[in-house]
């Protein structure tokens, strides 16, 4: 998978996919919420957070590039 087709493809396959290949959490959370507004990634943050083990707020910081 690239990680354009990341971001359309069911969480749970993502996230098996991108164990897989070793990625980090950081990098799962920039692949399937970059390039997005703001109001789009908080969307995904409530999709996703909860599978990541992560809070909604802990996962719209990890999405920062600081």
């Amino acid at each position: 998978m690239e990680d354009d087709t990341l971001r359309y493809a069911p969480p749970e396959d993502v996230l098996r996919f991108a164990r897989e290949k070793g990625w980090s959490t950081v990098r799962i959370v920039r692949t399937v919420s970059g390039a997005l507004s703001h109001r789009e990634a908080l969307k995904v943050a409530r999709d996703w957070a909860p599978l990541l083990g992560l809070s909604v707020t802990e996962f719209m910081q990890l999405r920062k590039n600081e």
